[in-house]
C-alpha cells in the first residue's frame, strides 16, 4: 500500500511496539494493552508512526474504540478508511458486536457508517496562552474571607473525609473523583478549595502529555457553584498553568451536563479565547451475532 508517495503499512501492535505511537492516544487509554482483551493497530509511512487504531473490551461483546486517527498529511488518501475496516474486521473476529466511541456532533465519518448518535458526555475546551487574554485572567482574583485555596498535593486527612462524603452524596463529585491517578498529578495547577474550613471543591490536573495540562477534576459543590467560588479556583489554577506555558503550553477540560453552571461558566469565560470547543457524544454501532440469520 503506497500514499503521498511512501509505503504504508498497518500492522497490529502490542505493549512495547505502542510507545512509538503514543502520540495518537491518551495516555489513560494505553495502558489498557495490557489486558490481552484489547487490540491496537499502527499505520506506519515508511516505517514511521503515522496513524492508530485502539480498541477493547469492556464486556465480552462490546467494545469502547479508544483511538482512530491518522496523520494529517495521510487524510483524504482513505487511509482513515482502511484502518477503520481493519479494525472492525479483527474485532468482530474476536466476537464484537456493539461498538462505542467519544466524538464530537456532528462526525461525518462515523454517520456515514452507519453508527448512531447517543447521550452528550461533555463539553470539551482545548485553550493554550491565548485564555490568558480573557478579562477574568488578567490578574489574580482576591480571595474573599470565607474562602481559602490550598494546593491539592498538601490536603489533609479531614479534606479528604469530606471529598468522600461529597462523592457519596452527589453523582457528579463521583464521576470527578479528585484522588484518581495521583502519581500524575501536576501540583502547581491543582487546588482544594475551602470555604469557612470545609472543603468545597478542587480542581486537579494531570500531565497527559509532555505538552499537555488536562484539567481532570473541576468540581464545585452545589451550593457554591452559583457563587465566586468556581471563578476563584479556576482563575488560580489556570494562571498558574499560564505561568508555565512554555513547558506545558497546551490545556483541555471536559464539563459534564450535569454541571450546567459551570458549563455556562466554561461558555462565557473560556470558550471566546479557546482554541477548540466540542460537544463529545457517545456514537455506537451494532453489530449481528457472528453466525446470525438475518430475515
Amino acid at each position: 500500500m503506497t500514499g503521498s508517495g511512501g509505503k504504508i503499512e498497518i500492522r497490529s501492535l502490542g505493549p512495547f511496539d505502542i510507545r512509538a505511537f503514543s502520540h495518537f492516544a491518551a495516555t489513560v487509554d494505553l495502558t489498557y494493552l495490557v489486558s490481552p482483551a484489547a487490540l491496537a493497530l499502527g499505520v506506519e509511512a515508511d516505517g514511521k508512526p503515522a496513524g492508530l487504531a485502539l480498541g477493547y473490551f469492556v464486556r465480552a461483546s462490546a467494545v469502547r474504540v479508544a483511538a482512530l486517527v491518522v496523520d494529517e498529511s495521510l487524510r483524504g488518501l482513505g487511509i482513515g478508511k482502511q484502518l477503520y475496516d481493519r479494525l472492525i474486521e479483527e474485532l468482530r473476529k474476536r466476537g464484537a458486536q456493539i461498538l462505542d466511541v467519544l466524538a464530537s456532533n456532528p462526525e461525518p465519518f462515523l454517520e456515514r457508517r452507519g453508527w448512531k448518535l447517543g447521550a452528550r458526555l461533555a463539553s470539551v475546551y482545548t485553550f493554550s496562552k491565548r485564555v490568558g487574554e480573557a478579562p477574568w485572567l488578567q490578574k489574580a482574583i482576591v480571595l474573599p474571607p470565607p474562602y481559602q485555596l490550598v494546593p491539592w498535593l498538601d490536603h489533609t486527612a479531614q479534606d479528604r473525609q469530606n471529598a468522600m462524603r461529597l462523592m457519596k452524596d452527589d453523582p457528579v463529585a463521583r464521576r470527578l473523583d479528585p484522588f484518581h491517578d495521583p502519581g500524575r498529578v501536576f501540583g502547581p495547577s491543582s487546588n482544594a478549595l475551602r470555604q469557612d474550613g470545609e472543603l468545597v471543591g478542587w480542581c486537579v490536573t494531570h500531565r497527559i502529555s509532555s505538552q499537555t495540562l488536562q484539567y481532570s477534576s473541576v468540581y464545585v459543590a452545589s451550593k457554591q457553584r452559583r457563587t465566586a467560588a468556581p471563578m476563584i479556583l479556576l482563575n488560580h489554577c489556570i494562571r498558574e498553568h499560564l505561568r508555565r506555558s512554555e513547558e506545558v503550553p497546551f490545556g483541555i477540560q471536559a464539563v459534564p451536563p450535569e454541571l450546567p453552571e459551570i458549563e455556562r461558566f466554561a461558555n462565557k469565560r473560556l470558550a471566546p479565547w479557546a482554541d477548540r470547543v466540542q460537544r463529545v457524544h457517545v456514537w455506537w454501532k451494532q453489530f449481528d451475532a457472528p453466525g446470525a440469520r438475518t430475515a
